[in-house]
């Protein structure tokens, strides 16, 4: 083991993710409840649902990249902006330039990840938003793709976290990577994103992403955090 390595002190699984959640409570549930709020207006409103085709009809026209423009928004700029305000202090992006370029790039790739996803589900459980479906869409979310993509993100951070260098980041692929590594990022986002998908799918196809955005914001506080410890 490196002196680097020996120096990062062991924690439980879950000790990360709920300090990344005492931290950031505030604009975590704000976000959460608000993306709650307009899947039940949606139904109740017809003003709501005129609103929410416009906004439909933006995303079928703008395709990948406006999923790519908006979730590096939500993920990468939203956050910054959430913790200068929950923390009243402009020193807080103080030598945080390259971390904020690399959440907005990563967001932007994760918002095309995360569309093709929804595509891909729609194809092949349907589009329809019966309770059948909504659970096949939940459990092949959370339990087939998550744990899959959960280790591309850690290893993403680390890879930044080593000054972007396969050969530093190499000796973290040992034994136990997913339990002390993967397990942080992965259990919290359980708790988040489950009930989450349950709305997001229970919406037209068409709006789905537009309520994962939103969401988003709010998860990106505790991912790139829980990452980068």
């Amino acid at each position: 083991m490196s002196t680097a390595e020996a120096e990062v002190p062991r924690t439980s699984p879950l000790a990360a993710g709920a300090a990344a959640v005492r931290q950031f409570w505030r604009p975590f549930l704000l976000i959460q409840a608000s993306a709650a709020l307009l899947a039940l207006a949606y139904r109740a409103s017809d003003g709501v649902r005129a609103a929410s085709a416009v906004l439909a009809g933006w995303k079928a026209a703008g395709g990948l990249p406006f999923a790519a423009v908006s979730t590096a928004l939500a993920g990468g700029i939203l956050p910054e902006l959430a913790k200068l305000l929950a923390d009243r202090s402009r020193g807080g992006l103080r030598g945080r330039g390259g971390a904020i370029l690399f959440n907005v790039a990563f967001f932007g790739f994760d918002g095309i990840v995360i569309d093709i996803l929804y595509r891909g589900e729609a194809f092949l459980f349907g589009r329809d938003a019966s309770v059948r479906t909504v659970v096949e869409k939940v459990a092949f979310d959370q339990f087939v793709f998550t744990p899959a993509w959960s280790v591309l993100i850690v290893l993403l951070y680390v890879w930044r976290q080593r000054g972007y260098s396969w050969t530093a980041t190499r000796p973290v692929l040992r034994s136990g990577f997913y339990q002390e590594r993967v397990l942080p990022l992965l259990l919290p986002n359980f708790l988040f994103w489950i009930p989450m998908v349950s709305i997001i799918y229970a919406l037209p196809v068409a709006l789905q992403f537009l309520l994962f955005v939103p969401a988003l914001a709010a998860w990106s506080l505790i991912m790139v955090v829980i990452a980068d410890r």
